[in-house]
């Protein structure tokens, strides 16, 4: 059982006759007992601000009050696993400061997402649910009702520092490398996170990373010429694919990445 934060807890793990887990990513917390024809399974989410943790404990019995979902069987499966899953739609995240990007700079940002849990039994598989790891509000992205699509909506802090990032067992890491090829400086206030194009990948170190997108912004464009590598960036050669997208990408197709906030600055 992993009970290291920065394990590898997507792996499937095998539960003992009556033996009873909790497990945390993040702020989910998962209950499991297996039982003689049966599984139990509790679930919740915690409202502390800053639940970042990958931990699993075992527990001496079902714990008092935890009202439970029985799942039945002729011979109850032996193993469990928790499979991280991007978004099933974009996600459209507020930088917390705006975002200056000067006349032909390229930077890349690194921005995460709270990932969805497939929680399977295994020996056979059977799905049982899939979980979110943080709930997100839902939000319009286009430019009025008519054209667009509906989102998730999030925070980010934008980082452009690999360093700078904050260990978090249940967000994924987007890498986004934006080329400003316009005449004027860009004011970036939202883009949108294209999460079911990209595949998803885990490090040994219990981290997750999603493929690395290029996003090229011309003038007076509404949308950006966008294009995703199908591979992990340089320094994680050691990573394992998780997940494959949700979603067919078109190559070097272009999509409506920022919304009406973002904006060209006029050149003093």
């Amino acid at each position: 059982m992993w009970l290291d934060p920065q394990s590898q807890w997507w792996q499937a793990q095998t539960l003992n006759h009556q033996q009873v887990v909790r497990l945390q990513i993040g702020p989910l917390v998962v209950y499991l007992q297996r039982k003689t024809g049966e599984w139990w399974l509790h679930t919740e989410q915690l409202t502390e601000p800053e639940q970042n943790m990958a931990h699993a404990s075992y527990l001496p019995e079902w714990p008092l009050h935890k009202v439970f979902s029985r799942y039945v069987f002729t011979h109850e499966p032996l193993q469990f696993c928790l499979t991280p899953l991007l978004q099933d739609r974009p996600v459209v995240v507020k930088t917390r400061q705006p975002v200056y990007l000067p006349v032909g700079e390229e930077v890349t940002f690194y921005i995460s997402s709270p990932v969805v849990i497939r929680l399977e039994l295994k020996q056979p598989d059977i799905l049982l649910q899939e979980l979110p790891t943080q709930r997100l509000s839902d939000t319009w992205f286009g430019p009025n009702t008519q054209a667009g699509e509906l989102c998730y909506a999030d925070k980010t802090q934008a980082r452009h520092s690999k360093e700078e990032l904050p260990a978090r067992a249940h967000r994924a890491i987007t890498p986004i490398r934006v080329k400003n090829n316009s005449s004027q400086m860009m004011s970036i206030e939202k883009l949108s996170l294209p999460l079911p194009f990209l595949s998803l990948y885990g490090l040994p170190d219990g981290s997750l990373w999603t493929d690395l997108v290029q996003i090229d912004h011309q003038n007076d464009a509404e949308l950006s010429r966008l294009n995703i590598h199908k591979q992990m960036p340089p320094g994680h050669a050691n990573a394992i694919r998780l997940s494959r997208p949700r979603q067919a990408f078109e190559k070097h197709g272009l999509f409506r990445v920022f919304s009406d906030l973002f904006q060209h600055t006029e050149r003093s």
